[in-house]
């Protein structure tokens, strides 16, 4: 059995083989499933007495790309590119959907050359991973004004058709104090940030972007701003406004929350309703 040392082959983002993952019971269909290596390479290079093992997420092949899943918008699931046999793929991935392996026993195979993910893919996953665990929590109040009102429905059908070009969503609520109010005339503030990819077509995107921008302000002032009294009433949207994934700067993102609302999914079950989270 060859040993485990710093020179191991492993890396973060590596996958295995079918028959290895055949052999190693972590799939039922190796020819549908995909096994890929999740620990980090830090911990992947260190002796298995104090690393021992190495963590696998268990996707599923499939055809198209959902984009409510794509760029890590939904804590649970990701579509994740991928390229198979130099061409491109799509793997499903589940948050839950985690298995252990021994390094011992996975030193006995080598990682599929047939499937890469790219730096930028592999970042994609590192940053989805990463969500599960650290998720910026908005106030509860605030939380049940979103819903009570049904803003949080109204937000989702007009971001729906933005799925495949935005990549994130950003709240920055009472310009980031937590502070938790009481009744309607006790305002939360909110500013609202749609970043939108500029990968394929930048103008399409940000039209789109602007469109969904001007939809979401007329929401807000539809159902929060009475307009005999002129004044606001549970939240007070003070913009909502498109930004390109090339103009955040990094101080704007350190500002502001991004919203990991299950919801953008548009699947989750209505018993569990939308968490506003990132």
């Amino acid at each position: 059995m060859p040993a485990w040392d710093r020179q191991t082959p492993w890396r973060q983002g590596h996958t295995l083989t079918s028959e290895a993952a055949a052999a190693l019971r972590l799939v039922e269909n190796p020819a549908k499933s995909l096994a890929i290596v999740i620990t980090h390479d830090c911990d992947l290079t260190q002796n298995p007495d104090v690393e021992p093992n190495v963590e696998l997420i268990i996707g599923s092949r499939i055809d198209t790309a959902d984009g409510n899943f794509t760029h890590a918008k939904n804590p649970r699931r990701l579509h994740l590119p991928v390229l198979e046999n130099d061409k491109p793929a799509w793997i499903d991935l589940r948050a839950t959907n985690k298995r252990l392996v021994s390094k011992e026993t996975l030193a006995d195979y080598l990682p599929n050359d047939g499937v890469i993910l790219t730096p930028n893919n592999k970042s994609v996953l590192q940053r989805w991973l990463a969500a599960r665990y650290r998720r910026s929590a908005f106030p509860d109040e605030f939380d049940r004004r979103l819903q009570k009102t049904g803003l949080s429905k109204r937000i989702a059908k007009i971001l729906e058709p933005l799925s495949t070009s935005l990549i994130a969503v950003f709240f920055d609520v009472d310009q980031g104090r937590d502070t938790e109010r009481k009744g309607p005339e006790d305002l939360y503030t909110l500013t609202i940030v749609l970043l939108y990819s500029t990968e394929h077509d930048p103008d399409v995107a940000l039209k789109a972007a602007e469109n969904a921008a001007a939809r979401i302000l007329e929401s807000f002032r539809e159902v929060c701003f009475d307009s005999t009294k002129h004044a606001w009433r549970e939240i007070e949207l003070l913009d909502c406004q498109p930004i390109s994934d090339e103009a955040m700067t990094y101080s704007m993102s350190l500002q502001l929350k991004k919203w990991n609302a299950d919801y953008l999914s548009f699947r989750v079950e209505p018993e569990q309703g939308p968490t506003l989270a990132e």
